[in-house]
């Protein structure tokens, strides 16, 4: 019985996710598609209609012979996700459905000395009250998280230690995921759903960097997959030791006093490139600096050859991308 229940989900997790295009299909399509056999997907079709997953739409306006097939596609709105993300003192949230089409977009303002734990807490439990379709939750956090638990996170030292995921799991009582953000970007971008330059999606390796008042962070896709670690360090970039005897995050939260932030963005980005050996690198810079993009990619050409020099992306959309990440993670919640 165990077996014949895993086979089941097996099945109907195929079938869902040949419907996840957003297009319609025929039962006869679907067949073809999951390899899966025509009376095992009309069951199966049948059983996601009842619970309101998928919706029969009408008939098929052509037909070559015989009974015209009905056509099925997902139903957008049968769950939502909320997907939210701390940076500063504020939280930037959105729910989507369940293709990841955003319905509406929010920005909550944390009152003047509430932690931060407080505000993702406070929004979660506003927003899964204020909505009963919510089925799942995608938080990111600027921190090394693993396992959802926050290792680190400079300039909240509350955060530091806590396990973000299963509180959270427990106060909204559905499926929650708490990531770094760096590596929902990667995420995202490695699930297809960021294009990038000429409009294609990345296939090989592509470096994320990001600079905001909290320091530098790395996200990185590896021959198109996202890369992680064992204990969820990977992407701290802050702690190479590149400027005497502080690391780069140091002289970033000293607000680059000590070193030129192009030069130290510069010299972390060729060191990077001579592990990972990088086709693209994103750097998303809100470090407020004139002229910084240039000398970031001025000083890592200075220290590699002329064939390992990957191409700078300077002009992406950072909260577009990371929202894409997040799309991500809440569909594996919910349909994986």
């Amino acid at each position: 019985m165990a077996y014949t229940s895993l086979v089941k989900k097996i099945n109907e997790q195929s079938i869902i996710g040949c419907m996840r295009d957003g297009n319609v299909h025929t039962k006869q399509e679907i067949a073809r598609l999951t390899k899966l056999s025509f009376p095992t997907v009309g069951k199966i079709v049948e059983e996601l209609v009842a619970r309101k997953m998928l919706v029969r739409i009408g008939i098929q306006e052509e037909s070559f012979g015989g009974r015209k097939a009905d056509i099925y596609k997902i139903h957008e709105d049968f769950v939502h996700m909320l997907l939210l993300y701390l940076q500063g003192q504020s939280i930037s949230y959105w729910i989507c459905d369940a293709l990841g089409t955003v319905k509406s977009s929010h920005v909550k303002e944390g009152e003047k000395g509430q932690s931060p734990f407080s505000l993702i807490q406070e929004c979660v439990t506003d927003m899964v009250a204020a909505d009963d379709r919510i089925g799942a939750i995608a938080v990111g956090l600027p921190g090394s998280i693993y396992g959802g638990k926050v290792c680190r996170m400079d300039g909240y030292t509350d955060m530091n230690g806590r396990d973000v995921e299963s509180a959270l799991a427990e106060i909204a009582k559905i499926p929650v995921s708490v990531s770094n953000n760096m590596n929902l970007v990667a995420m995202g971008i490695a699930a297809g759903k960021t294009r990038l330059a000429g409009g294609a999606f990345p296939q090989e390796t592509t470096v994320c960097i990001h600079l905001a008042d909290t320091g530098p962070g790395l996200g990185a896709v590896v021959n198109g997959k996202p890369l992680y670690g064992f204990s969820g360090f990977q992407g701290e970039v802050g702690f190479m030791p590149l400027c005497g005897e502080k690391n780069i995050q140091d002289v970033a939260m000293g607000g680059f006093r000590e070193a030129p932030a192009g030069e130290c963005l510069g010299k972390m980005i060729a060191c990077v490139c001579t592990v990972l050996n990088p086709s693209q690198v994103i750097c998303y810079l809100e470090w407020e600096q004139e002229g910084l993009a240039e000398e970031v990619s001025h000083c890592c050409r200075k220290y590699l050859p002329a064939y390992a020099q990957p191409q700078f992306i300077f002009d992406r959309d950072y909260k577009r991308d990371y929202l894409h990440g997040l799309v991500t993670a809440g569909e594996q919640l919910l349909f994986q």
